[in-house]
């Protein structure tokens, strides 16, 4: 999914600015390296969310009271980390996880661990609504508590071997919510025992961290990643070569630029359309104009 994004990200750079895949990589990843962003979730902003003014200029970040001395952070990886601390610690655990919402393709995406190697990340990296307790927690917006991982009808049979070969025996899922309560991701704790249920206090103490967590989220996601997108916007017309084109495109061609993101770039059939549309507006560009741009590219032999 992260790989898809970005190449989504760079198809929109590449067709509002004339420029090639190599220069259009290039944009994200120096905006990515001089705003201390990730590239995925650089490529996900441009993606998911049309800019039609400039970023306002970013205050300073919202304190978090379970950092060593209750100080602001403004590194994103460092937030998430400390996250995870706190939230394993007051569960009676020693491992966690925590994943965040994908703008693009709407699941969760995996973010950090705690007390796990990488065959985990890898078996977890990308999760929908169905088939685990996080998912579960995501779509409902609730947190959930898992006594018993191998009797839980919250798992698919493949998430629950999975655990349970980490010796995963009980879990807890916690939404992350921002100020509008929207689910920005899950933390999760993850215990050895059956029925290391943490207490009711410790439960809302675990979700009082989250929800600090989400604010602090979209603080970043208003101020710091539209900076960077602005960024990348300004390097790509600084290296664009050639003015827009102007070419119609009928609703068959809207059709075929569709089912070139889902084929291509892995983008749910059912929202295809609306990311053209919110490139599109990003880009300022009609449809049918983008689309043609898409079906275009598409028809020309990949340079190898």
């Amino acid at each position: 999914m992260s790989r898809a994004t970005v190449r989504l990200a760079m198809v929109a750079l590449q067709q509002q600015y004339a420029l090639d895949e190599n220069v259009a990589f290039e944009v994200l990843r120096d905006a990515s390296q001089r705003h201390n962003v990730k590239l995925r979730m650089l490529a996900g902003k441009m993606v998911s969310s049309p800019v039609t003014r400039p970023p306002r200029r970013p205050g300073p970040a919202p304190t978090l009271p379970f950092t060593a001395g209750g100080r602001s952070c403004a590194n994103y990886g460092e937030v998430l980390s400390e996250l995870m601390r706190v939230a394993v610690s007051r569960a009676g655990a020693d491992r966690g996880s925590v994943q965040l919402r994908d703008p693009v393709h709407g699941g969760l995406q995996i973010e950090g661990k705690r007390g796990f190697g990488q065959g985990f990340v890898d078996a977890f990296s990308y999760v929908g609504a169905h088939g685990t307790p996080c998912g579960r927690a995501f779509d409902a917006g609730n947190q959930t508590v898992v006594t018993d991982v191998e009797s839980s009808p919250l798992f698919d049979e493949s998430a629950r071997a999975t655990l349970l070969a980490h010796e995963v025996r009980s879990c807890v899922s916690t939404p992350i919510l921002d100020t509008d309560g929207m689910v920005r991701g899950i933390v999760s704790s993850h215990h050895r025992r059956r029925e290391a249920v943490p207490t009711d206090a410790e439960l809302r103490q675990i979700r009082v961290l989250a929800n600090q967590s989400g604010r602090w989220l979209e603080w970043y996601d208003q101020t710091v990643l539209p900076a960077a997108v602005a960024a990348a916007y300004d390097a790509a017309a600084d290296r664009a070569g050639q003015s827009r084109i102007t070419a119609p495109a009928d609703p068959a061609t809207i059709a075929a630029a569709s089912r070139l993101l889902t084929d291509r770039y892995g983008v749910d059939p059912e929202h295809a359309r609306d990311v053209l549309e919110t490139i599109a507006a990003q880009r300022g560009l009609s449809l049918v104009e983008l689309a043609a741009r898409l079906s275009n590219g598409a028809a020309q032999p990949r340079k190898r």
